[in-house]
């Protein structure tokens, strides 16, 4: 009788997979890499956050990475893939990759992080030092070619360990319909706040003429500061033309995508937005800054609307624009789904299953039995 082969153990530390209490484009990566299809992988997911009281994070950080931490020491995992951001993220994933290095399990830092450099910068000279003494890795992966340079030079890692790996995003059966539209939907995705322009798009519309005004619609749906905009929008007059939605689940969000025509993101900073590639997949056009790696998902004109962050007037132009040229918005809606189309998932878990055999191949680490548990 023919013993069935080992399958490779990766463990992934980082949020929650995206749900009700975990939310964000860190949360949505992690739930697509839970779900790898590889029949020759065994991924387990130990969560290090989610949303709710302090009591609850803290609870659900120490207790996830002091139990990934054991994990690791007892050589019950292959490979250890960590998601990064900053801030607490660090500290949470210090004593796994600590853990790693001792016992030779081969780690890999996947960075999502916004503002990791502007983070780092900040810091003391003695916690920088700190930083870069646990956040070592076989392998690191980035979102985009901007954030080589940040991660690279401030932590000392090599060429050869870092590279791109960009988001991914299911792509939709159907697009949404842009020809004949008489109502034009714009949609903002997100944590709602200052940095990604949310109070840039209601002084945007404020601004628009009145018949451009009466054939928009604009939802702004997710977390954050829900309150704060849903006054002001109610302030400036815009209740007729603006619903403050607050955060949607994944079917109703989209519902919400697969009915709208424009993608507002006009952030001022970020990384890659997993919002905007799923808006994209369904054929928005986007209206959005070049701020993170986002320039090396959307072009001016040719896959969306580039606007300058904080520049309320340009968001203001580019909505008038897509409101009254159809042309305009149905070649730019066509155009971002085919580029969406270049993140499909297939090469993104090509690439992670390639990326993680190698490691554990190169470590000589055997992977646990199958009848072992985590």
């Amino acid at each position: 009788m023919h013993r069935q082969p080992e399958k490779l153990r990766v463990l992934l530390v980082g949020p929650a997979p995206a749900d009700a209490a975990s939310r964000g484009g860190m949360a949505t990566v992690a739930a697509l890499m839970a779900a790898h299809p590889d029949a020759a992988l065994r991924i387990a997911v130990i969560s290090t956050y989610s949303e709710g009281s302090l009591w609850h994070r803290l609870s659900v950080g120490s207790g996830g990475m002091l139990r990934a931490t054991w994990l690791v020491l007892r050589r019950r995992v292959g490979v250890l893939h960590v998601h990064l951001a900053h801030g607490g993220s660090v500290v949470r994933k210090a004593l796994p990759l600590t853990a790693a290095r001792l016992v030779g399990v081969p780690a890999v830092i996947h960075a999502h992080s916004y503002d990791f450099g502007g983070w780092y910068d900040r810091l003391h000279r003695v916690l920088q030092w700190a930083v870069r003494h646990v956040l070592v890795a076989d392998r690191w992966l980035v979102l985009g070619e901007r954030h080589v340079g940040e991660y690279g030079g401030r932590l000392g890692v090599q060429s050869g360990r870092i590279s791109v790996l960009h988001n991914a995003v299911r792509i939709p059966d159907a697009p949404t319909t842009q020809t004949g539209a008489e109502t034009i939907h714009a949609v903002a995705l997100g944590r709602l706040g200052e940095r990604k322009g949310s109070y840039d798009i209601v002084a945007a519309v404020s601004a628009l003429p009145q018949p451009v005004r009466e054939r928009l619609r604009v939802t702004l749906a997710g977390d954050g500061e829900i309150d704060e905009l849903a006054a002001l929008v109610t302030e400036a007059g815009l209740s007729d033309t603006i619903h403050v939605a607050g955060w949607l689940d994944a079917q109703a969000r989209d519902e919400l995508l697969s009915a709208a025509q424009v993608f507002l993101l006009p952030s001022r900073d970020e990384g890659l937005p997993m919002a905007l590639l799923e808006a994209m997949a369904y054929g928005l056009v986007p209206v959005t800054t070049l701020v993170g790696s986002i320039g090396e998902v959307v072009s001016d004109r040719s896959t969306g609307l580039v606007v300058s962050p904080g520049r309320s007037e340009q968001i203001a132009a580019a909505l008038s624009s897509l409101v009254t040229d159809d042309r305009l918005r149905i070649r730019l809606g066509s155009a971002a789904r085919a580029r969406a189309g270049d993140f499909g998932l297939d090469t993104w878990y090509q690439r992670l299953s390639t990326l993680w055999t190698e490691l554990a191949i190169g470590s000589g680490h055997r992977s646990p039995s199958l009848t072992e548990r985590l």
